[in-house]
């Protein structure tokens, strides 16, 4: 089984996610047992996995593992399931309720967003109003955690249950130099008749891979794929296993040369001195792996899977058919990103074409989306911006838009135009490292233009768009040549991993 190792899958996702749930979609097309492994502790996590298509025999997580609850159903719980105190006098309201013993408050509960009621957390308060416990409920039902606060509001101490109210882990937390909360002890519960003991949460989790690999046979396939998290406990797995590092990055930092720059930190270790101890290094494209194949040498073995599998599409949307000078951006808004550039390149070619909209969709830090929202006002560009925010999934956008624009000046690959092309969008994109000059061959499917050349971006965008023929023949290639990241061809680049 082939397992890929990262830290959450949360409402919205980034472009690590996003290459997962390709790839669990790909192994299922293929009739192949695969599983998204996360991390983090989740209550509303398998609300999550229902909107973005993953069954629970495609995911396991650290806590429902050792819960024993991968497959468990149960019934929502509301606060008439509380059996609260008939003393108490609960108050109104739609997002959360107060609980008072007459004119102190005793708790609080929340509801968990896009239900109608239904149990998030209960934050219970002392005499003289502080925190001091509170209570998270899973999704589906039950009690699934107790954590503890101090009287600094700190937490210190988390209690973990199953379902029938037995308590499975012990987490304590200490105070940082810093006077924050660093886990400094984990206890895993009577497993298997014994208690275990954890002096991080990277021990812990090293524990849970093990564990995850014995269950299902052991030599089983373990990707690294995020690597602040992922590689520490991979490497220290003690059970046989086959391990790889997933590269969702460049391996230096923007900017840097590629050959001779210092690796980005999170990979310095995993790169040199730990070399050895990977079946192999993945990355998405056939430009970083020549460049990392001459930087690691002959004791790395590079290989290259490409991170968005694209399907031939069924019926084909005309030019015609889709909304008139539509233009999208997807992915994640920041100034690495270079969001800002692109509002200015828009704002020239609306100046030239009028009825041109742009519609980003992603999400960003919000700071740098509320500047970009008054830079959109400071170019006077009014309704024809939408910052649309995070959506999946994105077929219906790309199937409306008649071209794609990307700004950035680096990726690993931008899964993004893997996407738009499959869906027949024409893309103009910046030729920078690495990803785009393999899924766009120049003046076919799309345009290349040199890195930070906003001249160059604008009039490709407006000759295009003035020129429909055109703009459809681009969109008849994007639909067509899809060889380098079709399903079928990334399929076969998975064969090597074993």
């Amino acid at each position: 089984m082939d397992f890929f190792v990262n830290q959450y899958l949360l409402g919205k996702n980034s472009s690590v996610e996003h290459a997962e749930l390709k790839r669990l979609q790909l192994f299922k097309d293929h009739q192949t047992p695969a599983k998204l492994v996360t991390r983090d502790f989740d209550p509303v996590l398998h609300r999550t996995m229902q909107r973005f298509g993953v069954a629970n025999n495609q995911l396991v997580n650290l806590y429902d593992f050792f819960a024993q609850t991968v497959d468990y159903q149960g019934q929502p719980m509301h606060t008439a399931d509380l059996n609260l105190s008939s003393d108490y006098q609960v108050g109104m309201g739609s997002n959360f309720r107060e609980v008072r013993d007459g004119g102190r408050l005793v708790a609080t509960i929340y509801f968990a967003g896009g239900t109608i009621g239904q149990i998030h957390h209960v934050d219970w308060y002392d005499q003289s109003g502080s925190l001091t416990m509170r209570n998270t409920y899973d999704i589906r039902g039950f009690k699934a955690v107790d954590e503890f606060f101090g009287q600094d509001g700190h937490e210190f101490n988390a209690r973990y249950y199953r379902p029938d109210g037995q308590m499975y882990l012990e987490r304590y937390f200490v105070k940082s130099v810093q006077n924050t909360p660093i886990n400094s002890l984990n206890i895993l519960k009577n497993w298997h008749g014994q208690d275990h003991w954890f002096a991080s949460e990277n021990e812990l989790f090293a524990f849970f891979l093990d564990e995850l690999n014995r269950v299902n046979g052991e030599n089983n396939v373990f990707i690294a794929d995020r690597p602040a998290v992922a590689i520490d406990p991979i490497l220290h797995m003690q059970s046989k296993a086959h391990r790889y590092l997933w590269l969702p990055m460049s391996h230096v930092n923007d900017g840097q040369d590629p050959l001779k720059a210092p690796l980005n930190g999170l990979l310095q270790n995993a790169l040199t001195e730990s070399l050895s101890q990977w079946d192999g290094i993945i990355v998405m494209t056939q430009a970083q792996a020549r460049i990392l194949q001459q930087r690691l040498g002959k004791r790395a073995r590079i290989l290259t899977i490409n991170g968005t599998p694209v399907k031939k599409a069924t019926t084909r949307v005309k030019m015609a058919d889709r909304t008139p000078n539509q233009l999208i951006s997807v992915g994640r808004l920041g100034y690495d990103k270079q969001t800002d550039q692109l509002l200015q390149i828009f704002a020239r070619i609306k100046a030239a074409v009028p009825t041109a909209h742009l519609t980003l969709y992603g999400y960003g830090a919000p700071n740098d989306v509320a500047s970009f929202k008054k830079l959109a006002q400071d170019l006077k560009l009014g309704d024809a911006v939408e910052f649309a925010d995070y959506q999946y999934p994105l077929a219906t956008a790309f199937d409306h838009a008649q071209l794609m624009l990307n700004a950035s000046r680096i990726d690993a690959q931008p899964l993004a135009l893997g996407e738009a092309l499959g869906h027949g969008v024409p893309v103009i994109s910046y030729n920078f490292s690495y990803g785009p000059d393999e899924m766009i061959t120049n003046y076919e499917n799309g345009r290349l233009i040199a890195l930070n050349h906003p001249d160059a971006m604008v009039k490709a965008a407006v000759e295009l768009l003035n020129d429909p023929a055109r703009l459809q023949k681009m969109s008849d290639h994007a639909y067509e040549e899809l060889a380098n990241i079709s399903a079928a061809a990334t399929w076969k680049q998975w064969q090597a991993v074993k």
